[in-house]
């Protein structure tokens, strides 16, 4: 495994699909500090719109933008119909607390989030997955997922519970880019390694019935 495998695997996942979520809070908060509630929502609705229509002449995903601006436009109406700033986040904070319980509830199930979400994306054979060989791997991650998702909603928790809007915006934008990509690097690497001491075969192996001893899965999680 290189940094050039690690870089192409998050390149996958993230390209065109952070900068929605990113830069409008942040431009909202320092509107804020200086400008009337209405005028600091109105400014970072339209960025999310120049942001949107960037993607488009790009050629980028439209779904990712459209829902974008959806989540911007869902946290302003919060904020103006309850009238309360740090009610912008309120979406947000809800959706963080359903993804705890999300992820939780996979785990119980047996149906790890990383799993399903592999499963999904990458559309490899699902009963793989499901090989004593292969599951503890994504069983693992799933943890090291329940641990982040929790952590990230009791700081949004507090922080809305004590109107602390800047607070919101800092774990907002940290929990919404850097630590996401941290995370997601930790469990490919943390995921690869497990699979090679589980010691099970690689998709391809398994989709072919090869027989033991297996290469393994050498890229990919």
């Amino acid at each position: 495994m290189n940094v050039h495998e690690i870089r192409d695997e998050l390149r996958s996942v993230l390209k065109g699909k952070t900068l929605d979520s990113l830069i409008p809070p942040l431009v909202f908060l320092v509107a804020y500090q200086f400008l009337l509630l209405g005028y600091a929502i109105a400014i970072s609705i339209g960025l999310a719109l120049l942001l949107t229509g960037w993607r488009v002449v790009r050629g980028s995903s439209v779904l990712y933008s459209l829902l974008g601006v959806a989540g911007i436009g869902l946290a302003t109406l919060f904020a103006i119909l309850m009238g309360n700033v740090s009610d912008y986040f309120l979406p947000g904070v809800i959706g963080s607390v359903l993804l705890v319980l999300v992820t939780l509830l996979s785990l119980l199930v047996k149906r790890p989030l990383p799993l399903l979400l592999s499963h999904i994306t990458r559309g490899w054979t699902f009963t793989w997955f499901l090989r004593k060989d292969i599951y503890p791997a994504y069983f693992e991650a799933g943890i090291l997922w329940l641990m982040y998702f929790t952590v990230r909603a009791a700081f949004q928790v507090f922080f809305y519970l004590t109107s602390n809007v800047s607070g919101l915006t800092l774990i907002s934008t940290l929990f919404g880019f850097p630590l996401t990509v941290g995370i997601l690097i930790i469990t490919y690497v943390y995921g690869i390694y497990r699979l090679k001491m589980l010691g099970g075969p690689g998709i391809e192996e398994y989709d072919n019935d090869k027989a033991p001893p297996y290469k393994g899965q050498t890229r990919g999680f």
